[in-house]
């Protein structure tokens, strides 16, 4: 069995050596091409249809390694979803202890399927690299510059590195780069919420709850409403701190999707 160690050091030498890839390959360029990186070091890879086995699998054969992505699940091939699985499975290429253990008949072919955050800590390894070769720290934080958070910079950012926009706004997370809570709802019932360390607010609702009325995931849900941008919210409407100020403004942008949505709070700014 591969041994993962999940932590701040680890996680470091994955960031090196995906944006390494990049810088590599493809030097100051926003968009980064996973399938040329693949060829220049002799993976081959094929686009077919093969049902809900997987979204993307790398297999290793007498010595070769070969990238298949399933147009079944994943419906383009030039899709942002696409590119990220095929960069994905690079990270299984890649990081040594994941190519090694799949080449020396350890573990079998990495079927990969897509998720907002894989529980597999092989899988998140493989997120995270996927997430640094197609989103590289410096050119991110570069293109943030001068910007506020706001719906339109996320949407700009998933344009110019031809990301999703819900990997771009966890990249826009993994890097600090402004204090904001992401809330992840499902059928009406909270999944799980994460913030950064310097957000103010630590207390929405717990998983299991139900989804606040008077937000945009909850008009979503219980009016069939949706938005394409921020809109205004206080912080009653999502926490229950002790000590709030009520009257601060705070903005929420929600992906809507199904059964699902995904929100983002931050503190307005003047």
């Amino acid at each position: 069995m591969m041994k993962i160690v999940s932590n701040e050091f680890r996680k470091k030498e994955i960031e090196l050596l995906a944006e390494w890839l990049a810088e590599e390959y493809f030097g100051e360029d926003y968009i980064i091409e996973p399938e040329f990186i693949a060829s220049e070091n002799s993976i081959t890879f094929s686009y077919g249809h093969y049902k809900d086995c997987f979204d993307g699998l790398l297999e290793h054969e007498k010595g070769e390694f070969h990238i298949y992505i399933n147009l079944d699940r994943l419906k383009i091939k030039e899709s942002a979803r696409s590119r990220f699985t095929f960069a994905h499975e690079l990270g299984h290429y890649f990081i040594d202890e994941h190519r090694n253990s799949l080449s020396q008949g350890k573990a079998p072919s990495h079927p990969s399927f897509h998720s907002l955050l894989s529980k597999n800590p092989v899988e998140k390894e493989a997120d995270f690299f996927a997430a640094c070769l197609l989103m590289p720290s410096m050119s991110f934080r570069d293109f943030c510059k001068g910007y506020k958070l706001s719906s339109t910079i996320l949407k700009a950012l998933s344009e110019n590195f031809d990301t999703s926009l819900s990997a771009t706004i966890f990249r826009y997370y993994e890097l600090k780069i402004f204090p904001m809570m992401i809330i992840y709802c499902k059928n009406k019932k909270i999944e799980w919420t994460m913030a950064t360390s310097d957000f103010r607010y630590r207390w929405p609702p717990k998983k299991g709850e139900d989804i606040p009325k008077s937000t945009l995931a909850g008009e979503y849900f219980y009016k069939g409403k949706r938005s394409d941008k921020e809109d205004i919210i206080y912080p009653d409407d999502w926490f229950s701190d002790f000590e709030m100020n009520r009257s601060e403004e705070l903005y929420e942008y929600c992906l809507c999707r199904g059964n699902t949505t995904l929100s983002i709070i931050w503190k307005k700014e003047f």
